[in-house]
């Protein structure tokens, strides 16, 4: 039997064996399909704004933020390790803050004008509290963009399992608007993988995840 590991333990063993999604054009192109041109457009403008990413990982969303232009990122995550090579990946840029942190115990309320996350919510399991804590950290205006997959109960990583808590998007819609927010319509996320050997991914063609933007009135 497969040993059953955390989030924060699958994501500490990947930063120890040096598997970093930061850099690589193959693999940007890959994480794409979580992250591509309707996850930009709704994140928009960032110049002059707060941001806060909830999951940072090693800094692949960040770095390009970081670059576009923003006042400051503050990029929380649960794994020690992958902080550390976030820092090392992201030492360029001097307004920008690496906290260890779950989102389930982190609030800065009004600090920030936009929070994103990529992928990280499959891992939360208390999905009503993290949300309140970002809605929180929001100022009036502010929004959250979160790129949300199709995710199963469970992610079977080869040596070991990781436990996955996968919400519809319309059950996050409903609890933003129940927060008080204005929920814009969830845009699909159509798989177009083709590796560089030419073979299409094996969910090619279909909707793997979705983005939700969600306004904080």
């Amino acid at each position: 039997m497969k040993p059953i590991l955390t989030a924060r333990e699958h994501y500490d063993r990947l930063a120890e064996m040096g598997n970093d999604l930061s850099d690589p054009p193959a693999a940007l192109e890959y994480m794409s399909r979580w992250d591509g041109p309707p996850f930009w457009n709704a994140i928009g403008e960032s110049r002059e704004k707060d941001i806060l990413e909830i999951g940072i990982g090693t800094g692949r969303i960040a770095r390009r933020i970081l670059e576009h232009g923003c006042r400051s990122l503050t990029g929380l995550d649960v794994s020690p390790r992958t902080i550390e090579v976030a820092k090392t990946q992201l030492s360029d840029f001097a307004n920008i803050e690496l906290i260890l942190a779950d989102i389930n115990e982190f609030c800065q309320p009004g600090s920030f004008d936009i929070a994103c996350s990529v992928l990280t919510f499959m891992h939360v399991q208390d999905k009503v509290t993290a949300l309140w804590n970002i809605v929180k950290c929001l100022r009036p205006g502010g929004y959250l963009v979160l790129s949300i997959s199709n995710a199963s109960d469970s992610f079977d990583f080869g040596e070991w399992m990781i436990p996955l808590f996968p919400w519809a998007p319309e059950r996050y819609a409903q609890a933003l608007g129940s927060m008080g927010c204005e929920v814009a319509e969830p845009v699909p996320l159509i798989d177009r993988w083709i590796d560089p050997q030419g073979r299409k991914s094996e969910t090619y063609g279909q909707e793997i995840a979705a983005v939700l933007k969600a306004t904080k009135r």
